[in-house]
């Protein structure tokens, strides 16, 4: 139901969160070991770089989110948050750079950042349309998104996958690293990489063992 869709948020992927973060914090902890290790450079050399590839991270992967309530549509970009009215919402549309939303007062809104593929931006668009243009009173059908059949997965093997990739992601992102920090010596280099994929695990496990205990609750 049109309702029904108030409540539905929309981020950047958790394993992409989690994997990107978990590659700063490695790359932070490589670049500090590794400039620790030389005589003629002090260790704050580089925290300005790590600053601003945390300010990234966040900015770009973490913050922007866009979700619905009963009586809005909050469009949470990197730089700022956009408040729409229910009615002031015409329909949503998918474009290249993100998810547009047509406003009656005509001024422009694009969701931008949320890294989802084509399809999902489409799925999402549908359903703020049909939210927006259906009176919250209605009991009439359902949000179009019920038109894009999705693969049931149990809870078990999404967790795995999600962890695979957040470990993955973590670990390509983080060889350049690797290779840069530490090119005459290769005996670090398996165990930066298993503590890499320690980092990466276990926030995502500790993430999803309170987001389970959540829907317990409810």
């Amino acid at each position: 139901m049109a309702d029904g869709a108030a409540g539905h948020c929309w981020r950047v992927a958790l394993p992409i969160r989690l994997g990107t973060g978990a590659a700063v914090v490695a790359t932070g902890a490589i670049a500090l070991i590794s400039t620790a290790m030389q005589d003629d450079h002090p260790i704050s050399d580089p925290l300005t770089a790590l600053a601003i590839y945390a300010a990234l991270w966040w900015l770009g992967i973490v913050r922007p989110a866009v979700w619905l309530s009963p009586g809005e549509l909050v469009v949470r970009n990197p730089l700022r948050t956009h408040r729409i009215a229910r009615d002031n919402v015409v329909s949503a549309r998918a474009r290249s750079r993100g998810v547009a939303i047509i406003r009656r007062d005509g001024r422009r809104c694009t969701a931008v950042g949320l890294w989802k593929p084509r399809i999902a931006q489409e799925r999402a668009a549908s359903l703020i349309t049909n939210w927006a243009q259906t009176p919250p009173s209605s009991n009439q059908g359902e949000a179009p998104e019920s038109s894009y059949p999705e693969t049931q997965e149990s809870p078990t093997r999404r967790r795995v996958v999600d962890i695979l990739a957040a470990a993955g992601l973590a670990v390509a992102l983080t060889i350049p690293a690797l290779l840069l920090a530490w090119p005459h010596n290769p005996q670090w280099l398996w165990a930066v990489a298993g503590l890499i994929v320690v980092i990466a695990i276990v926030p995502f496990g500790i993430t999803r063992q309170a987001k389970d205990a959540l829907r317990r609750d409810h």
